[in-house]
C-alpha cells in the first residue's frame, strides 16, 4: 500500500513509534536554547515505554514532540518521528488531530498538572470518545 494514502490510524505489523535523533529547541528573543538532542526509540506493537529522568531533562518536551503539540517557540530541528511508518512530519494538522488523545497521548506524572479541578474526572475521561469516535455520551461514559 502507498504510504503517502495509508490511514495513521490503521495499525502495522512494523514499529508502532520509530524515533531517530530528535532534537528540539526552544526559540526565545536570547536566541536558541537546545532542550533534546539526539534522543532515538523504536516501539514495536505490545510493547510499552516509559521516559524517565530528572526534572528538567526533557521527558515532557519529548512526548510534545512526538504529538507536534510543542508551543509556538518550541520547535523540533532535528530527526524524525514515525508513527506507524508515516512520518509525523509530512501528516496534516487533521490527521495530526485525528491521533492525538486517540492513538496517542502522554500521561503526565502529576495528574493536577493535566486534570481540570473544575470538572469531574468522569466528564475529562469522555473527551476523548466524545471527540474521536463521536459517540453518544451514554456510550462514552461506558
Amino acid at each position: 500500500m502507498n504510504e503517502a494514502v495509508r490511514d495513521p490510524a490503521k495499525p502495522t505489523n512494523g514499529p508502532i513509534i520509530e524515533i531517530e535523533n530528535l532534537s528540539i529547541s526552544f526559540f526565545t528573543r536570547k536566541g536558541e536554547i537546545p532542550a533534546v538532542m539526539d534522543f532515538s526509540c523504536t516501539v514495536m506493537p505490545g510493547e510499552a515505554m516509559g521516559i524517565v529522568g530528572e526534572s528538567g531533562c526533557g521527558k515532557s518536551t519529548v512526548s510534545l514532540g512526538i504529538m507536534r503539540d510543542l508551543s509556538n517557540i518550541g520547535k523540533i530541528v532535528g530527526g524524525r518521528i514515525k508513527f506507524q511508518g508515516r512520518d509525523m512530519g509530512e501528516m496534516s494538522e487533521e490527521e495530526l488531530r485525528a491521533i492525538r488523545g486517540n492513538k496517542i497521548a502522554m500521561i503526565y506524572q502529576e495528574p493536577m498538572a493535566s486534570l481540570n479541578p473544575a470538572m469531574k474526572v468522569g466528564q475529562q475521561l469522555m473527551e476523548v470518545p466524545l471527540i474521536h469516535d463521536k459517540v453518544s455520551k451514554d456510550e462514552a461514559y461506558k
